[in-house]
């Protein structure tokens, strides 16, 4: 009996133990996923606020921070919808470099004001395959705006961004609305599509508006 207790007893340890050491990997891979998003808002920082380098310079720094760090083609596939599985290959590689253009010239500008004392994080939450990254980013009027990062861990190692929430508005959503809805109205062409936005782009429709 007491054998059969102490085997039962091991087991529990075991199984506890290998819970525990599930939770502190959880709780470290959240830390990282902090940790990450805070690196790259400092090296953006970094290399936007360099007034030694031309604006060209400063695009493709920042285009660069954006493909590396930013789920560009997941989110171009998510935005588009249904209608993605419907395009040929032409039309879905150039969207993807629409999107990625619409995303520089939509937020080039807004990291290039920031500096390290107007974005805080402050919380990090575990969800089953990804990660909720919770900031405070200082406005133009003083007030902090609560920015939400949806974070998924790489396969081999790293993060990258899938989704960005500012006031409980998340951008891939946002977009996806608009542009299944334009589809729609368009007969599902995204070659049509694509032409519209080269358009906006040349416009700069994309580019942040100011308030004043």
């Amino acid at each position: 009996m007491n054998r059969l207790s102490n085997l039962t007893s091991n087991i529990i340890a075991l199984l506890v133990g290998a819970a525990l050491s599930l939770v502190v990997s959880t709780s470290a891979r959240a830390d990282d996923a902090g940790l990450f998003l805070k690196a790259l808002q400092k090296e953006a920082v970094t290399q936007l606020s360099n007034e030694s380098v031309s604006s060209e310079e400063r695009e493709q720094q920042f285009r660069s921070l954006l493909t590396e760090n930013f789920d560009i083609g997941g989110m171009a596939k998510f935005v588009v919808g249904k209608y993605w599985r419907k395009a040929e290959d032409g039309p879905r590689s150039e969207f993807m470099t629409i999107f990625e253009d619409i995303m520089v010239q939509r937020f080039l500008p807004t990291f290039a004001t920031y500096t390290s004392s107007d974005f805080k994080i402050t919380k990090v939450v575990a969800k089953r395959d990804f990660y909720i990254v919770f900031s405070s980013v200082k406005t133009d009027g003083g007030e902090p705006a609560k920015v939400l990062w949806r974070i998924k861990a790489k396969e081999n190692s790293g993060f990258i961004i899938t989704d960005v929430a500012a006031e409980g508005i998340s951008l891939r959503s946002t977009y996806k609305s608009d542009y299944t809805s334009a589809l729609k109205s368009l007969g599902g062409d995204l070659s049509a599509l694509n032409v519209k936005l080269r358009d906006k782009i040349k416009s700069g429709d994309f580019a942040p508006k100011n308030s004043g």
